[in-house]
């Protein structure tokens, strides 16, 4: 899929020290995609022992971010 990316994202990436092509290997290979609200997917790949969650509707990225709850996110839903 061809994704877009809003000056946001770009913002947040730069903000919270996430290289981009991170977020393009979690977009082509997660390690799982969950249903958010909004109709919204969120693909999740663990990373260098964090979580990166990046939050999508339709092809739009929407957010990402690094989180330490990998349990939380990967076991419950």
């Amino acid at each position: 899929m061809d994704w877009r990316w809003t000056q946001h994202i770009l913002i947040q990436l730069r903000e919270r020290e996430i290289q981009k092509d991170l977020i393009e290997i979690t977009l082509a290979s997660p390690d799982k995609i969950t249903e958010g609200k909004k109709k919204r997917r969120i693909y999740q790949k663990i990373v260098a022992g964090k979580l990166l969650r990046v939050v999508t509707e339709d092809d739009l990225l929407i957010t990402v971010y690094m989180t330490d709850k990998i349990k939380k996110y990967m076991e419950g839903d």
